[in-house]
């Protein structure tokens, strides 16, 4: 792994768990055993880090022309990348703030593709891209939130179940009606 993609992977889980604003690039050096400079060597500023971590991620999505498969490899990507999904829904919070044009860009292809699927359909592409979203993040970074609440309601509820199956059912039985 070169320099750089480490970098990227240390900053990750330190920018996933404090967000953009609350993390350092003195603590993401400390975490590397590196000194500032040698960060800034390879990436100007705290916010170009950031957006090249959006950007390798999401730059080699790929999708076929179903919702099934669109579905399938969006929770995929979530569900193997948990720290994006903290990460992507701190941004989507703070409505892409902190992202470059560029960067938008390449995250939005994923829109791109859902509205190319759902073009001969009466759907809002941006409704259904929500709901997949927000399903994959939320059920990524709920996990201990579900134990604890199935503990309080005596186990009554299952806490891991095929979000990505459960998704599509609920995706394809609303745009059938």
């Amino acid at each position: 792994m070169n320099k750089k993609d480490k970098i990227l992977t240390v900053a990750l889980p330190i920018f996933a768990k404090n967000g953009y604003e609350n993390t350092s690039i003195e603590e993401i050096a400390k975490k590397l055993e590196i000194t500032k400079p040698a960060i800034y060597y390879h990436y100007k500023n705290k916010k170009e880090l950031y957006n090249e971590i959006f950007i390798k991620y999401f730059k080699n999505l790929e999708f076929k022309d179903s919702l099934k498969d669109y579905i399938f490899i969006m929770g995929e990507f979530f569900l193997q990348n948990p720290n994006i999904a903290k990460l992507f829904s701190k941004e989507l919070a703070c409505e892409m703030e902190h992202l470059d044009t560029e960067t938008i860009k390449v995250v939005s292809k994923t829109l791109k593709k859902l509205i190319s699927i759902l073009k001969d359909t009466d759907v809002n592409p941006f409704f259904i891209q929500t709901l997949i979203v927000a399903s994959f993040t939320t059920y990524t970074n709920t996990l201990e939130v579900r134990k604890k609440v199935s503990k309080v309601l005596n186990n009554k509820i299952v806490t891991e179940f095929d979000v990505i199956d459960e998704i599509y059912k609920v995706i394809k039985e609303y745009i059938k009606k």
